[in-house]
This record gives structure tokens, C-alpha cells and sequence, in this order.
């Protein structure tokens, strides 16, 4: 049996694996012990095995990370200790408690990172990685919102505030606004144009780089539908990712800029 990846003893078994036959892919090389109840074979997740080692789970940003969703870069492996166990502090590792019980899984669920999030990061945090898994399809609306009652109670409308983000970026920029009560739409489609990340106002239109790179096809297509938007009475902010994500005080002082001439409301 071809085995790849993490494994409890339950999950084993699952697998058709007896205890006896486990020994054995112990003995032969094929599975490692990497702390009692877990296995591991070659090339399995080195930051769930290091959560495992600490007697912990992979969850919060870590554990979003696994699940597939876009997470801000931030250093640390994100590791949640469970109820009745005191979090251990170890090198390249971020410790959280977290008063519900171990999931059988090596990593806690979706749903359980997105709190996790919610409860010990900056509320832009939990919002990106709320929005990522509602546009990902990997959790509904009523299971992101529960995770987000975690968030303080101040931003307890924020709830509310959900959108179908494709990316953090988008999600920052989005928040910009809202927390300055300019109204801002996210996906808004324009006949002539299509969708665009972020529609501010009547007028201003935001888009917002999700990556590092951007290829020479994709920049030759945002042109042509610039120039489109152009004639149809938009103005057009393209924000690159260093922008948003290394130069993101100076960006906030320019969008207000930006305000402050009322682009957003300039007629078609």
C-alpha cells in the first residue's frame, strides 16, 4: 500500500494497516515515529510534523496555510495546544492555547484555524483568510461567520462586512475604505470592462496585485481595459503587491490623496 503523508494509529487502521504490519513499515524505513500516536513517511509536511513534535496541532495562520488559503506573510510556524494542555515555547515556533479539544487530524479544521486567526491576530488578518476560504469555496458563509465572532467585540460588525475577496490584497485594500465609511464594492463587474477587484464610489476603480510578479500578458490586458474604463468615465488605481504589503503607509497616504480629490465621486 503506497502511504504518503501523516498518520494517528486510528488512521492507520482506517488505511488497512494492523498494528504488527505498522511495525514493520517502522522497521523497514517506510514510516517514521515521529512522537507517540503519529507516524510520518518521507516528504510529509515539515511544518505539521514540527507542531506534532511539540505535542501540539498546525492551526491558525499555519493551519489556513495548509488548508489552500491566501495567508499574509508572517515568520513562524503557527502551532495550537488544545484543552488541558499548557502551550511549549520552542524555536521558529508560535504557541497558542485554544480551550477545545484535539481534532483526531494533524492539522485543526478549517474552521478552527479561521477562529484561531480571529481570536490572536489584527482583525485585517482574520478577514483575509475568512474571505480567501468563502471565495475558495472551502467553507460557507454561516462557518466563516462563526469564526469571526472570535474577533473583539468592537468589530463584531465586521461580520457583516464579508466579501468575496480573491486575494489578501484586495481584502486590505477593501478595508481601507470601509474603515473610513467610502463605500466600496469588491468583484463589481462594468459593462464594457468586466470585473474589477474594487469599484470605490461611483468612479474609482482599485486593483490590487496579488503577487510578487506580474506577467507581460496580464499587464498588456490591464492596459486595454484601463483605457476602456477610461472611456467610460473611471479613473484606474493599479497597486502593485510591494505597494500593499512593503510600502503600505505611503500607499494609505496616497489613497487618501486620492479621496481628498474626490475621484470616487466624479461623474460619468
Amino acid at each position: 500500500m503506497d502511504l504518503q503523508g501523516i498518520y494517528s494509529p486510528a488512521q492507520l487502521r482506517d488505511a488497512g494497516i494492523t498494528r504488527h504490519h505498522a511495525a514493520l513499515l517502522v522497521k523497514n524505513g517506510s514510516l517514521r515515529r515521529i512522537r507517540p500516536g503519529w507516524y510520518a513517511t518521507d516528504g510529509a509536511d515539515e511544518d505539521v510534523q514540527r507542531a506534532l513534535k511539540a505535542g501540539a496541532r498546525l492551526g491558525c495562520l499555519s493551519g489556513c496555510r495548509h488548508h489552500g488559503l491566501w495567508v499574509p506573510n508572517r515568520s513562524g510556524i503557527h502551532v495550537v495546544y488544545g484543552s488541558g494542555t499548557d502551550p511549549v515555547r520552542r524555536k521558529g515556533l508560535i504557541a497558542h492555547p485554544y480551550g477545545v479539544r484535539y481534532p483526531p487530524e494533524a492539522v485543526w479544521p478549517l474552521s478552527d484555524c479561521l477562529r484561531q486567526v480571529a481570536v490572536r491576530h489584527p482583525v485585517e488578518d482574520a478577514m483575509i483568510v475568512a474571505e480567501s476560504a468563502l471565495n475558495l469555496g472551502l467553507a460557507p458563509l454561516e462557518e466563516v461567520r462563526w469564526a469571526l465572532g472570535g474577533l473583539p467585540k468592537k468589530y463584531a460588525d465586521y461580520r457583516d462586512r464579508i466579501a468575496p475577496a480573491q486575494s489578501g490584497s484586495e481584502t486590505r485594500v477593501r478595508l481601507f475604505f470601509v474603515r473610513r465609511r467610502v463605500p466600496v464594492r469588491a468583484q463589481a463587474e462594468i459593462d464594457g470592462v468586466g470585473f474589477v477587484d474594487l469599484l470605490v464610489g461611483d468612479s474609482l476603480i482599485v486593483e490590487c496585485d496579488s503577487q510578487a510578479h506580474h506577467g507581460e500578458t496580464n499587464y498588456e490586458n490591464d492596459r486595454r481595459r484601463d483605457l476602456a474604463a477610461r472611456g467610460l468615465g473611471y479613473t484606474t488605481l493599479r497597486l502593485s503587491y510591494q505597494q500593499i504589503w512593503k510600502k503600505w503607509p505611503a500607499t494609505q497616504q496616497s489613497l487618501i490623496h486620492e479621496l481628498r480629490k474626490r475621484r470616487h465621486l466624479r461623474p460619468k
